[in-house]
Formats: structure tokens, sequence, C-alpha cells
């Protein structure tokens, strides 16, 4: 294996990751991203295959080539020239690649602007949670200054200076309206509207209000031409993970009608219903939706909706339908096969596969999967 000489500047990074692309250019994430949205065929499938990533995992990858060391500064401009080589880690497993740097510090990143610290021991999840009387006896938290939005909009502001425009940002982890909510309030969002419904209606307007203007604020700040365009950063990107704990009575009641103002100011909506049945169906039924989510994951709250279920559903709506499944074990092939020639009569499909049975000694059977199921879509629908 060749190793690459050691990257010095974000000039190098830049450089390096352009020849590497262009050397691998059928795996790009944009264009079936795209392609998808707008139901045109395509000429890439945009599939993704990757194994269980698990802490006690320490095995050698056996990679075909192996990512040049960054040795830039340990600086905030140093560490975008590491930024950038890291994009390009899908490659070795034969996964698209997209040139968008990330912001925020994960799917709490909004939880700081309602006074609760995130904790970096834990995987930066809520330090602690508030109570609604708390909440609702303060200002509501500022849109442009309040907990991480200072740090994100710096960093926005230093990609920006730094990188070439063909480098996209993407936004951090808003969540949905209630899903912000359960973090805030941890568990006690779901006892909230019992507790007090006109409090808990009263904190969510609050929530809403803050993500609509946080919203606009990102939007504005990265720029139409530093906007990333898969999977969702251009449009609203809900996440429901947290209604799979609750009914649909619940969220139609409690959850919806700030999804529906999201709606009503954004247009329609990219959904993860988090494989949630139940979520699923009063999320495509309720609100205008752009894209939405489903596909196998065994370990659930609320069960998985499967993609003939999803599909049916969907019927003949201009939605795209990105399909995230686990991996049955010895089935690996036929099972991806299977959904990729749904695209016959589905064009507006992403393709997503997790092994939870791989760890990384697998790199190689998972590329040997990607480079014959490539050939089956160059053969049948490229």
């Amino acid at each position: 294996m060749i190793v690459p000489p050691p990257i010095r500047t974000i000039a190098e990074a830049v450089d390096f990751f352009e020849v590497t692309v262009s050397r691998h250019s059928v795996q790009d994430a944009v264009s079936p991203y795209l392609a998808a949205l707008e139901g045109r065929r395509r000429a890439q499938s945009g599939l993704v295959i990757n194994h269980l990533v698990v802490p006690d995992d320490l095995a050698t990858p056996n990679d075909e080539f192996e990512l040049p060391e960054v040795v830039t500064p340990a600086t905030p401009v140093g560490d975008l020239a590491r930024d950038i080589i890291g994009m390009l880690a899908p490659l070795q497993l034969l996964n698209p690649v997209s040139p968008c740097f990330a912001t925020g510090r994960g799917s709490d990143s909004m939880v700081p602007s309602f006074g609760i610290p995130l904790n970096a021991q834990a995987n930066n999840a809520p330090s602690f949670h508030r109570s609604i009387d708390d909440l609702l006896g303060e200002p509501p938290p500022d849109p442009e200054a309040s907990g991480l939005l200072p740090e994100i909009r710096a960093r926005i502001k230093l990609i920006k200076a730094n990188t070439p425009s063909r480098f996209k940002i993407g936004l951090p982890g808003i969540q949905g309206p209630f899903n912000l909510a359960h973090g805030i309030l941890g568990d006690a969002a779901f006892l909230a509207p019992q507790d007090d419904e006109s409090r808990f209606r009263a904190l969510m307007e609050r929530i809403t209000t803050f993500w609509i203007a946080v919203h606009h604020n990102l939007r504005r700040w990265i720029g139409e031409d530093r906007m990333a365009t898969p999977a969702h950063a251009w449009r609203p990107y809900l996440c429901e993970c947290s209604v799979n704990l609750v009914s649909t009575d619940f969220y139609q009641q409690f959850v919806l009608p700030h999804d529906r103002r999201i709606a009503e100011v954004f247009g329609p909506v990219h959904l993860h219903p988090c494989s949630g049945p139940h979520v699923f169906h009063a999320t495509l039924n309720a609100l205008p939706v752009a894209v939405t989510e489903a596909g196998y994951i065994a370990k659930t709250a609320a069960g998985a909706i499967s993609v003939d279920e999803a599909l049916h559903a969907i019927g003949d709506r201009p939605i795209v339908l990105s399909i995230g499944q686990e991996l049955p074990e010895g089935r690996e092939f036929e099972f991806i096969r299977a959904d990729l020639d749904r695209y016959a009569e589905h064009p507006r499909l992403l393709f997503s596969y997790t092994g939870m049975h791989w760890r990384r000694k697998d790199r190689p059977r998972i590329r040997d999967f990607h480079r014959w199921l490539d050939d089956y879509w160059a053969k049948w629908y490229s």
C-alpha cells in the first residue's frame, strides 16, 4: 500500500481531496440525491454499506488505500484540513463522498440554548434536565447568541473564509420540536401535557419559535452557495425519534401543530421517523413531505416500518424514500439487490445499509459486496 505524503496546509488537503474524488467518480453522494428528489433516472445508485462501529473493535482495518496524515497545527484553521481529509473516509468502503463540513456537537446541539450544558464525557448528552416552570419563568433563548450558536456561527465563518465554495456546510442538529423538548425536559416531556397542558403548549410554542428563527439564521450565516445539498441541509429536517415513545393521538394533539408551523414557513420537510410505523404514517398523512425514511431496524421502541409498507403509503406522490436497513446475516447481497430492483418502478429511492454483525475485519468483504452491487446497478439500471 502506497502511503501518501503528509498534508501540511488546507490547500494541500483540497488538492488531495480533488484528485482522490476524481479517481472515484462513481462514489458521489450529491447527484443521486438530486436525481431522486427530482424523480430523474440516474447513473449512480448512491449505495451506502457500513459495518457497526463499536469501541472494543480494535482490529486493524484492511483498507485498499491509506489516507494521508495531516500535520497542520492544532488550531481551528489547521483542523479544517483534517476535516477535509476525513470527508474521504467513506471511500475506504466504496461509499459515496460529500464535500461537506459538519457543525454543532451532535443531536443535542440546541439544548444548551435552554440553559443546559452538554456533557462531553457522555457523548454530548444534556448534563441535566429542567422543568417547564423554570423555562417559562425566564426570557426565551436568543436564536443568535444563546448556547452553542456563537460557536457554530464562528465555525461557519471560519470555513467560508478558508475553504473553496466547492466545500459545503451542513446544519447542526436542530432536531424537531418534540425531540428538543425531550432533550430539555427529559422523560417529563411525556407526562407534561397531562400535568399542565397549557404550559406544555406554551413551551412547545417557544421551542418552535426558536427552531424557526435558528433555521433562518443558519441559512443566512451559511449562504445559499455554501449550503449542503445532501441530505437535508437546505430544507427543514424534522427528527421525530421521541415520537416513537408516545401514541399517534399524543403526536397529533401536542406535536403536529408545531411541525406543521415549521412546514408552513419553510415548505416540504425531510422527515426522520426513526423507523416507527405510526410515526411514519402520522407525519406522512399530515405534513407536506419531500423526503422520508423507512427500513428494517431490529431494536426499536415502536417497531420498524418496512420498505413495502412505506412505498404503499407513499403511492404516486413525488416523495423520496430514503431506505435505511440493517442487513440479515448471510443474505446481505440478495437483501440489498431486492431494494435496488424496486428502483425500476420507484426512481425516488436512496439506499443505505448497516451490517450489525460486521466489524472492521469484514471491510474487504463489504467492498466485495459493494463492487458486485455496483456492477449489478450498472448492468440493469445505469
